[in-house]
């Protein structure tokens, strides 16, 4: 039963979390109907997820068992075989079918790109560097849209930028971690067009434009409902982004970023003390 819960990667679930964005940023945070509607609409990207991660997995299998961390998923170790691996991706893609029945139309487009450009992302796009963490942002852009349609809301396009902008700073850094296997990265076509001198200049780019987008966005909400203190949780992203990069440079990891944040208790602490104090501004 354990290797087919890692086989589901559910550290990773975290991401689905960006369906959330939404209630929070279209102050729609205080309505139980809304929660529950978001909820459906997290547990059917998390449905859909499920079944590009179990995909993936059994295209990369061969690529998987020669990089130090991946060779212990389910599929490469050999703790799951194929046909089983196959079954459990046809029964999420149904359950996905049936969540997204109780959703707007839109979001059931929004499933179908998501479907659409990971099949293209696993047989062709993951080969070309930089155009393969350009497709790993759009997807949580994904996320942020598809809680915008469940809620039939319209959110501030500097949070958009700012989700989007972030994805390509961690998918940035996540590269620069598998640059240092050597075997690992002589497999991958798109990490033969990479060096970490590059990575490094592209993560510092994207994490400062995450960052002044961000601070964009609170300046916009400070004129709009005058409510000045939504600018001082800009201090609380920028540590966010530094720790990060911290454990990139002096700790070596980074990885999988969901794992990298998990294992930080000051991240967490970090990222709890910005939800509380951005909740108590805006509500």
């Amino acid at each position: 039963m354990v290797h087919w819960i890692r086989l589901l990667r559910p550290k990773q679930w975290v991401k689905n979390s960006f369906v959330f964005a939404p209630l929070f940023f279209a102050h729609k945070f205080l309505n139980v109907g809304d929660w529950l509607t978001t909820a459906l609409a997290a547990l059917a990207f998390l449905t859909i997820s499920c079944t590009v991660y179990i995909a993936n997995d059994l295209r990369d299998v061969g690529e998987d068992r020669l990089h130090p961390v991946k060779r212990a998923r389910p599929l490469a170790a050999g703790q799951v075989t194929v046909p089983s691996a196959m079954g459990l991706a046809c029964a999420f893609a149904l359950a996905a079918l049936c969540l997204l029945h109780g959703l707007p139309y839109a979001c059931s487009l929004i499933a179908l790109l998501y479907i659409g450009l990971n099949l293209c992302y696993t047989f062709y796009l993951k080969r070309i560097a930089i155009v393969d963490i350009f497709f790993v942002a759009s997807c949580y852009v994904l996320r942020v849209l598809m809680g915008c349609y469940a809620l039939s809301v319209v959110i501030s396009p500097w949070i958009i930028l700012t989700t989007f902008l972030l994805a390509l700073f961690l998918g940035f850094g996540k590269r620069y971690h598998e640059m240092g296997f050597e075997e690992y990265a002589r497999m991958k076509p798109n990490l033969q067009h990479y060096n970490r001198a590059l990575l490094d200049r592209l993560m510092t780019i994207c994490g400062s434009a995450a960052l002044i987008t961000y601070a964009i966005y609170t300046a916009d909400i400070a004129r709009q409902t005058g409510r000045v203190e939504i600018t001082y949780t800009v201090a609380f992203v920028a540590f966010g982004l530094f720790r990060y990069l911290q454990s990139i440079y002096v700790y070596n990891q980074g990885g999988e970023p969901e794992s990298v944040i998990f294992r930080d208790k000051l991240q967490l602490a970090n990222i709890a003390v910005w939800l509380g104090v951005t909740l108590w501004i805006l509500f």
